[in-house]
């Protein structure tokens, strides 16, 4: 596998600014287009239940639909790109570590693709979502290994590694039952959804502290700053206001969107979205790297609906924490910072 990266390396010269600059620009595009998806595909077209069925609100509704599934198209293709990108700097600046998870999250779209195209078998589902699980594992411990990062954004990013391991772990845990011999050598009768709860939790305490790093960093822009917290106050209380006020239909939105089932209070999920929301715009700062990458993870959801969410959501902890890839993304704002125009987050 890794001499797969390396061959693509071979490919040009070095990569230098303008690769770095690519990487960082496709990151921030992926960002966008996962929120896309998650506001409309995921969110506001789902709502088309709760609304009128008649004009105009149908026609609304088709027009959302349609734009709801150009941006579900649009996150796969600008995963691959990113990923492309990611893997030619890794053959040329990379280790060998570094290599082998971009060639095994390649391994994961190429696998992503081809059930779109061949009925899945319960063999290769489960085969890819161990390597989902593996890949979020060791990109956990890669990022929680980076002493570049404050504690609290590492102990975020790898709380959401954990999350993403969990769903993909809960997936195995599920699929055993159709493999044969399974009643008898598979007694995992209540992992699945054991497994579940705990990846929401984990989910949930991720956003929360990549949140919470970004708010307690120290940043020039008191007027931003102010701005970035009453956004995430606004987000708090109106989640908080809908799981209190309207529980049923907050379980049906979380549940649509970002695959919460109701394992998680509405406090804490609301607590969690007011820290990520205030937070991760601060941390973009002076970690846009680790800033990104926990927002991909976060837009594309704990319960990874689709293919194109799992590429995502792995590439998100990928630039977040393996070495040459987040740090291409970091390089713009270090350059900043040795100028003299910040401070390092804290």
């Amino acid at each position: 596998m890794v001499a797969v990266a390396r061959s693509v390396a071979r490919v040009g010269p070095a990569v230098g600014p303008a690769g770095r600059d690519a990487i960082g620009l496709l990151a921030l595009w992926l960002l966008a287009a996962v929120g896309l998806d998650l506001v409309l595909t995921r969110f506001v077209v789902r709502l088309a239940i709760f609304v009128p069925k008649g004009d105009p609100f149908a026609s609304a509704g088709a027009v959302l639909g349609r734009i709801g599934a150009a941006a579900d198209a649009l996150v796969p293709i600008l995963a691959i790109l990113l990923l492309g990108a990611l893997l030619v700097r890794a053959g040329h600046t990379g280790g060998r570590v570094d290599q082998a998870m971009l060639v095994a999250v390649a391994m994961v779209a190429a696998g992503g693709l081809a059930l779109v195209v061949y009925p899945p078998t319960p063999v290769v589902v489960l085969a890819l979502d161990l390597l989902v699980g593996s890949i979020a594992l060791v990109a956990g411990v890669r990022v929680g290994l980076d002493r570049g990062l404050p504690l609290t954004a590492r102990l975020g990013l790898v709380s959401l590694a954990i999350a993403v391991a969990a769903a993909a772990m809960a997936g195995i845990a599920a699929g055993t039952g159709f493999l044969p011999g399974a009643g008898t050598r598979w007694p995992i009768e209540g992992i699945g959804p054991a497994l579940g709860v705990f990846g929401q939790v984990a989910f949930v305490v991720g956003a929360g502290l990549v949140g919470l790093a970004g708010a307690r960093a120290d940043r020039p822009g008191r007027a931003r700053r102010w701005g970035a917290t009453a956004a995430g106050l606004v987000t708090g209380v109106v989640v908080a206001a809908i799981g209190t006020l309207a529980p049923a239909a907050w379980a049906a939105l979380t549940t649509w969107s970002i695959g919460l089932t109701g394992a998680v209070p509405s406090v804490a999920v609301a607590i969690a979205a007011g820290l990520a929301v205030a937070g991760l715009p601060v941390l973009h700062e002076r970690r846009p790297a680790a800033s990104v990458g926990a927002g991909i993870v976060l837009l594309a959801g704990y319960g990874l609906a689709a293919s194109g969410l799992v590429l995502a959501s792995l590439l998100g902890l990928v630039v977040a924490g393996i070495g040459g890839a987040g740090r291409a993304v970091d390089q713009p704002r270090q350059a900043t910072a040795a100028s003299g125009e910040g401070s390092p987050v804290e």
